[in-house]
């Protein structure tokens, strides 16, 4: 065979490799509810076994029993076409196939007036990704007692999570409900707003303070500056093992256990990732206040200097003001014990 033509045939035999792309996933692979229900409750996915007891439900399924669900929502998911239990798409954009499912882990029951039985009154709307080496699943409702109707929706060929949710008008404690529709990015490790035109703000200071809830909160104000020394202040229960058995009996007993002042200097990239996911937030557009609708929950203030002395504020009763403000705080969380503070 002339060379020309070997080679020829190895780059082309090579190119139409490519072109098959990657062996279909396991979650390529799923096909039924009973499929995807046994992949759900085997699975590994770092959650201490809480979907050992998974039931697949479409929203039309849920009792109104069932914490969040209104017939509002199940309105909308008829007139969304939204009737199934699981759907899947490539949500963090890796080239492997991600499962949103919809069900009941049998955390929760409650009781019917009217019947005098007992019933779950859990709702679950959770996402699966597959990373190729391993898997990590993530709530998609926007708080435990609210709901999410997921819809796959494609963006410049790229796959997105649209939700749909009810959201208070004004008042947080008001019965008056609207539905809300976000579209959702798997961006910073975690479900944020999709937002294709970021701003492009320099932040030179974030102040986070958080206080009491009706239990144990960590109470503590992290002052991060971009450039200079920075201060983790913590107050109470910052420093507990909350997977102890023990823990809630230890806990009133020694809550001040290792608090204090620490300080350092702040890892660049550490703060360059802050920085970068604010302005992916868009974070002068949010909003001044925030406020779950039920009480004894934590406050949190989050304080953002930028562009040579600007300030944005913003007070969040529950912490859970929006999807990307909820990444924020995790990443704020993890601040007091990744870096090098010195008390």
């Amino acid at each position: 065979m002339d060379r020309k033509i070997f080679f020829f045939t190895l780059i082309l035999i090579g190119q139409l490799c490519f072109s098959q792309g990657k062996a279909p996933s396991t979650i390529d692979n799923l096909r039924t509810d009973s499929e995807v229900e046994s992949f759900v409750r085997n699975g590994k996915f770092g959650t201490s076994g809480r979907y050992s007891k998974f039931i697949l439900k479409t929203v039309q399924s849920f009792t109104k029993n069932t914490t969040g669900i209104s017939d509002k929502l199940k309105k909308a998911a008829d007139s969304l076409g939204v009737t199934k239990s699981f759907y899947k798409g490539d949500f963090d954009h890796n080239g492997l196939a991600d499962l949103v499912f919809i069900g009941d882990d049998q955390s929760c029951q409650g009781g019917s007036p009217d019947t005098n039985e007992t019933s779950s009154c859990n709702s679950s709307v959770s996402l699966i990704l597959d990373f190729g080496n391993h898997y990590t699943v993530t709530s998609v409702k926007p708080t435990y007692f609210d709901f999410a109707i997921p819809l796959v929706m494609t963006i410049e060929g790229k796959d997105y999570l649209k939700v749909i949710t009810e959201e208070t008008e004004g008042d947080p404690y008001s019965d008056q409900y609207k539905l809300v529709s976000k579209i959702l990015d798997y961006q910073f490790d975690g479900l944020v707003e999709y937002h294709p035109n970021p701003s492009h703000h320099s932040i030179q200071k974030i102040e986070f303070t958080t206080d009491m809830c009706y239990g144990t909160c960590p109470v503590f104000t992290l002052k991060l500056n971009k450039s200079g020394s920075s201060a983790f202040i913590a107050e109470n229960y910052n420093f507990f093992k909350r997977d102890d058995p023990d823990f809630e009996k230890k806990s009133h007993k020694a809550f001040k256990k290792g608090e204090g002042t620490f300080k350092t200097e702040i890892k660049k990239a550490d703060f360059l990732n802050l920085e970068i996911l604010l302005n992916y937030l868009n974070f002068t557009e949010l909003k001044e206040h925030y406020a779950v609708h039920w009480t004894d929950s934590q406050t949190a203030t989050l304080i953002i200097t930028y562009d040579n002395g600007k300030i944005k504020k913003v007070e969040d009763y529950g912490l859970s003001g929006t999807y990307g403000l909820k990444r924020l705080y995790n990443l704020l969380f993890d601040m007091r014990f990744n870096q090098d503070w010195k008390k």
